[in-house]
């Protein structure tokens, strides 16, 4: 695949290796040693100026009016943005002429991804945006302007016109006020004179139902009572016949449903809700049978009432005598044989009730019974549904230990699987250093044997003392057999089979005399002095 070169230079700061302490001068010498002063010194000299082609197009294709550029239609590649640029900087950057009429250096160059300029190029395109943008800026500042003058024109109105409708509301609320005094005035004593005449009649009319209210309210609490007495013996005696076997029943379903375990949830929900509704069938017929008692009540209060409206027109009638008459008492006696009546006409109600309420009563216990069948329908499916809920319950048991299992062994499997992992990761990233760690030695043995064999042929060539070059051939195998001892069988055999190491060897046997053993310092001497010498 396509590579980038990075050259990376460690510069030291100082020669004592003590950390924040910087030594100028070293590190300048490091610098223009390394190549970097020259580098920029020539990067500066052509085009000391660079720009991505995206940050060119974002910068200054505001400087031209109408242009548009392709990159956004076209999917923005690297030839599309280069034609973009070109054309940007061919309009804003034209080509000057010289006094002589040439025509002078292109003042920018377009690259695959960059642009570079030259210099001063990028400070007058820069200028240029900034005259452009102070444009900008005042066309923006005149709108702001013009928005918070009409916005204070706008307020200044809106306060006028507030002023003037407070004003018209005072002078209204003003005129509004006094006819208004003036009315509730003459109301006022409209009101006081039909309010005396209303007292009047109402003090007339307390006082003979306040009369008449206290005899009534006697006649009525001792028949009350009576009549509370009978219901209150009736009301009893039904609401236990209704309530014992209600009672019966739910202990009975207390004792089952003790014994069941379980149990369906929807299906217990269900039970619920059948035994919600039996409960409110009979809260109803009890709702129902106090009404009826309720309708006792009420109708014994009904002769009082109807007594008290016939005696309501008599006290206009009183009220044209000066004086009422003392009571006889032949008149106690007929409104005695009037309560005797209302009494008899009280009892033959409360027996019809009471036949009523019976038939009530039975129709009810049918019900019941009906209820009681629905039941014990539910309680058999709930049976069934228990039974085959506690099936469902074992296998779904059953299930979950299984399940157990399984995840356990998937956990164990999955930190099997992720050490594993870890393991080939780690051989992985090791193999990789070591094979980097190979072939950088094998380079640089190469390139050890190339300039070793490059410096046996020269001396072969241009030297003509013999014991020299055996010198030098006995030195390349003193290195030769160090290097292959510190390496592995590989590359013993690889530098081995070098044709550099065979005309060498071949040369060393052909040219070696018998004193050469013993001249092996002074060679070695002579070579560093023949290499020394600049030859």
């Amino acid at each position: 695949g396509e590579t980038r070169t990075r050259y990376i230079r460690c510069i030291k700061p100082n020669s004592h290796k003590a950390p924040r302490i910087m030594e100028h001068l070293s590190t300048v010498d490091q610098l223009r040693c390394a190549g970097v002063v020259a580098a920029v010194t020539i990067s500066r000299s052509a085009f000391p100026n660079r720009l991505e082609h995206e940050q060119v197009l974002d910068r200054f294709s505001a400087l031209l009016k109408g242009y548009k550029s392709e990159a956004s239609v076209g999917g923005g590649d690297d030839l599309t943005l280069q034609a973009d640029v070109d054309r940007l900087l061919s309009k804003l950057l034209p080509i000057p002429f010289n006094d002589d009429g040439t025509q002078a250096k292109v003042p920018f160059v377009s690259g695959k991804t960059r642009t570079y300029f030259r210099a001063g190029s990028l400070e007058h395109l820069e200028n240029e945006r900034v005259k452009a943008f102070g444009v900008y800026a005042t066309v923006i500042q005149s709108w702001v302007r013009e928005y918070q003058a009409r916005s204070t024109y706008a307020k200044w109105k809106q306060s006028s016109i507030n002023v003037q409708a407070r004003f018209r509301s005072h002078i209204a609320r003003k005129r509004y006020n006094k006819v208004r005094a003036a009315c509730i005035a003459i109301q006022c004593w409209t009101r006081r004179l039909e309010a005396q005449a209303e007292l009047k009649r109402l003090r007339e009319n307390y006082k003979a139902t306040l009369i008449q209210t206290h005899w009534r309210m006697a006649v009525a609490m001792v028949s009350l009572k009576r009549s509370r007495e009978a219901s209150v013996k009736i009301q009893a005696q039904l609401r236990g016949a209704i309530q014992r076997p209600i009672f019966r029943k739910e202990l009975a379903e207390a004792i089952e449903e003790a014994k069941l375990e379980n149990q369906l949830k929807s299906l217990q929900r269900k039970l619920e809700e059948a035994e919600a509704k039996r409960i409110d069938a009979e809260k109803k017929a009890e709702v129902a049978a106090e009404q009826k008692a309720k309708e006792v009540i009420v109708y014994k209060e009904a002769p009082a009432a109807a007594a008290k409206e016939e005696e309501e027109p008599k006290p206009a009638e009183e009220e044209k005598k000066v004086e009422p008459p003392p009571p006889q008492a032949g008149q106690l006696t007929e409104q005695q044989q009037i309560l005797m009546d209302e009494s008899g006409k009280m009892l033959e109600y409360l027996r019809k009730e009471v036949f009523k309420l019976r038939g009530q009563n039975t129709q009810m216990k049918a019900d019941f019974d009906l209820l009681k069948e629905n039941n014990q329908r539910l309680m058999d499916a709930n049976a069934s549904a228990g039974a085959s809920f506690a099936a469902l319950n074992q296998h779904a048991k059953q299930l979950n230990k299984t399940n157990t299992k399984l995840m356990t062994e998937l956990e164990k499997y999955k930190k099997a699987t992720h050490k594993l992992n870890l393991a080939h990761v780690e051989a992985k990233e090791e193999l990789r250093m070591k094979n980097e760690t190979y072939v950088a030695e094998v380079q640089s043995r190469l390139q050890y044997q190339g300039t070793l064999r490059g410096i046996i042929n020269m001396v072969q060539e241009r030297c003509r003392d013999v014991r020299l070059v055996e010198d030098i051939l006995a030195m390349y195998d003193d290195c030769e057999a160090s290097n292959i001892d510190g390496n592995s069988a590989d590359m013993m055999s690889e530098y081995s089979a070098t044709p550099g190491r065979q005309s060498a060897s071949q040369i060393q046997n052909q040219q070696r005399t018998p004193d050469s053993a013993s001249n092996k310092s002074g060679a070695a001497g002579v070579f560093k002095s023949f290499f020394g010498g600049g030859y």
